[in-house]
Order: C-alpha cells, then sequence, then structure tokens
C-alpha cells in the first residue's frame, strides 16, 4: 500500500510540474518589434521568430544581390514596458543572394521575463 500511495503522488507530482512548464512558456504569444539591419538596410532580415521556455528560435533572408559573410543576428529581449533586460547574439554563417538560414539562441536567465524582441542583423558583405 505504501508503494502505490508513493506511486501516485509521483504521477501527481509529474503532472504538476507538466502544467507549470506549458503554463510558464509563451510560445508564440511574445509579441516581436523588427529593427532594420545595418549595412545595407532591409537586405538581411528576420523573416520568423518563435519563443520556447529558454530557446528563441527564427529564420533570416538575404534579400540582397550579393553574398553576406558572417551573418550575425543580436536580439534585444524587452520586458512589457519596453525596457531593455539584455542583448545577445547568434552566428548565422555566410549567405548567398536569396539563401535564408534558420538560428536558435538559448535565452540568458536575465533574458527569460521579455515579452518583447527587437531584431538586428549584421554582416560582412562581398
Amino acid at each position: 500500500m505504501g508503494f502505490r500511495r508513493l506511486l501516485g503522488l509521483g504521477v501527481q507530482l509529474g503532472v504538476c510540474l507538466v502544467l507549470v512548464v506549458l503554463a510558464a512558456a509563451p510560445a508564440h504569444s511574445a509579441t516581436a518589434v523588427q529593427k532594420k539591419s545595418t549595412g545595407k538596410n532591409r537586405d538581411l532580415a528576420v523573416l520568423d521568430h518563435e519563443r520556447w521556455i529558454d530557446t528563441l528560435k527564427g529564420t533570416v533572408k538575404n534579400f540582397s544581390k550579393a553574398s553576406a559573410r558572417d551573418v550575425t543576428v543580436v536580439v534585444k529581449f524587452l520586458d512589457k514596458k519596453k525596457k531593455v533586460l539584455g542583448t545577445q547574439q547568434v552566428n548565422v554563417g555566410d549567405l548567398r543572394s536569396g539563401d535564408q538560414s534558420s538560428w536558435s539562441l538559448a535565452i540568458q536567465e536575465q533574458n527569460r521575463l521579455a515579452t518583447n524582441y527587437q531584431f538586428e542583423v549584421r554582416a560582412i558583405w562581398q
């Protein structure tokens, strides 16, 4: 009887933990603020993004006729009042004209309260 009770408590605890994790994950509900890329404006752009609990994923595309080397997506994490919580970046690599690439960024602890994002895409142009 003791083992069954312990097992039942473990199952209940597991279900509660799953519900807490799902409730804490804002997934697609966060809105984004797009910021134009530096260098050749609008040639590189973040097409889409999605937020998981501790990960931000997205896609960046090169709309330019030139190749872009060392493409980097810089993300500013903003709270509800648009106050900057922090900045992180992820290197995407090289993108030829018309190419796009997905990226993924592990969100640092101090940036996890973010509800909005600003994206800036940087590159060396060839």
